[in-house]
């Protein structure tokens, strides 16, 4: 089975991902990460293909580079592609699940890091009322964004600001529900 993990940015597709595998035993992959062996560091990726569309398509390319790289047993994560039409194919392969992982935004908000340009990664400190409701707001905009974008994955899964070991066991539960 090749599980692959959608949601927006900071849901924590990476974090159950690498998770998820570990307990089932699967390889695990991430966009992400693909995009920085490819490119270096993600900025690079974004200088080569400045138009988002562009960007969104070549996460599509990867994203069935990816697929067709395993034969079977592992999980994705994947980093947002807004346009259908780059993960549409993705969804259609053979032994695929695809699921979109979901939370409210204030707990989102509690996974929010912010990458430097060498791509290191830091929580996010939020100081002041106006930053977290600046950032809140962001998250309902992608939220929003995603939500027509997603329509497609049949499968979602609410995260309800779980531990990620308690994400995982019930995340377990319901692929074995859903295969």
């Amino acid at each position: 089975m090749k599980i692959l993990l959608f949601g927006i940015t900071n849901v924590g597709k990476s974090t159950t991902g690498k998770g998820l595998s570990e307990e089932l035993n699967y390889d695990y992959d991430d966009i992400d990460d693909e995009i920085k062996r490819r490119y270096k560091k993600i900025d690079s990726f974004r200088e080569k293909f400045q138009n988002d569309y562009e960007r969104h398509e070549k996460r599509g390319e990867i994203l069935l580079d990816i697929i067709n790289r395993y034969e079977d047993n592992v999980v994705i994560a994947v980093s947002p592609i807004f346009y259908e039409r780059f993960f549409i194919s993705a969804l259609k392969q053979p032994k695929v699940i695809a699921i979109e992982l979901q939370d409210t935004p204030e707990n989102i908000l509690k996974r929010l890091v912010y990458a430097d340009e060498d791509d290191n990664v830091y929580p996010l400190i939020i100081e002041t009322k106006a930053e977290r409701n600046y950032y809140l707001k962001d998250i309902k905009a992608d939220i929003r964004y995603y939500k027509n974008a997603y329509k497609k994955i049949e499968n979602k899964f609410n995260m309800q600001g779980d531990t990620t070991s308690e994400v995982i066991r019930r995340l377990i539960e319901y692929i074995n529900i859903i295969k």
